[in-house]
């Protein structure tokens, strides 16, 4: 008996270290089977103030995946008109330990582009917090319309979404934004795994918020890893643009509504930001 039970350990420990050195050597691909709106990679152009932005994502969606419409465009973006970043979360529906967070960036000339964080799934494959903490998916930076990434969570998911304005200047916004498209290039070029700890879309954001201020969010802060409550450490930061209370905030920038009766118009980010005309 003791015999087998030593046997047992030792096959056990013989897989352990067979797993760990898989995971350590395992190569996130280039090439998959990948599900349509994670197929086609976006990469940023740089020429002097003007940036433009290869495959923006312009897909409509409907609750059946089959009937999704996918759309790219090319835009080139003025980095001098560049004016604002919102912080955009949307809670996990049942899991208020998880939210998905991005950014969406506003220039002077009305243009929008957001930069979503995710993990790159294949067709027939869902998002799990387990399996993302092992080397299942690759990391990627969406460039997208805020009428693909906001009215998906929105009109389609029929998500709670809040929009908060975040505190910085457009010189700090810019160096945010180009951080961004920096990373977003080098995926293009040598991929890296997500992880639900320490590459998500949270965790991915605060890197690029302290390269660009140093400390401004506090190290190896534990809501990188419960996303849900993230939203409420970039408040208390005061990393959000307004005077009013926690609560109050989520109340004024709660943009569900303000989407689904906007619909896919070509102002919908104008009418998306129309806080004062929510009942």
């Amino acid at each position: 008996m003791k015999n087998i039970f030593r046997n047992s350990l030792i096959f056990l420990g013989l897989v352990l270290v067979a797993f760990f050195v898989w995971q350590y050597f395992k190569a996130p691909p280039m090439d998959a089977d990948w599900k349509p709106e994670f197929s086609v990679l976006s990469t940023a152009e740089f020429n002097k103030n003007l940036v433009t932005i290869k495959n923006v994502r312009n897909f409509r969606y409907s609750s059946n995946e089959e009937n999704n419409y996918p759309g790219y465009y090319d835009k080139t973006y003025d980095l001098d008109k560049i004016s604002k970043v919102w912080y955009i979360v949307e809670p996990f529906k049942n899991r208020n330990y998880a939210a998905h967070t991005f950014l969406s960036f506003e220039f002077l000339d009305g243009k929008y582009i957001t930069i979503s964080v995710e993990a790159r799934k294949k067709k027939g494959e869902n998002y799990s917090l387990i399996m993302g903490m092992f080397k299942t998916y690759p990391l990627m930076y969406i460039a997208a319309d805020e009428r693909d990434s906001i009215m998906l969570r929105t009109n389609t998911r029929k998500d709670d979404v809040y929009l908060y304005p975040a505190k910085a200047t457009p010189e700090q916004t810019r160096l945010l934004f180009v951080s961004m498209l920096e990373k977003m290039n080098s995926l293009a070029e040598k991929p890296e795994w997500y992880n639900t700890f320490t590459a998500n879309c949270t965790s991915s954001i605060a890197d690029h918020v302290n390269k660009i201020w140093p400390k401004r969010l506090p190290k190896f802060m534990w809501q990188e890893w419960i996303t849900g409550y993230a939203e409420k450490l970039v408040f208390n930061q005061g990393l959000i643009d307004t005077n009013l209370s926690f609560q109050e905030a989520r109340k004024r920038y709660y943009i569900t509504k303000l989407s689904q009766e906007a619909g896919d118009t070509e102002n919908y980010s104008e009418r998306i930001r129309q806080f004062d005309n929510v009942e």
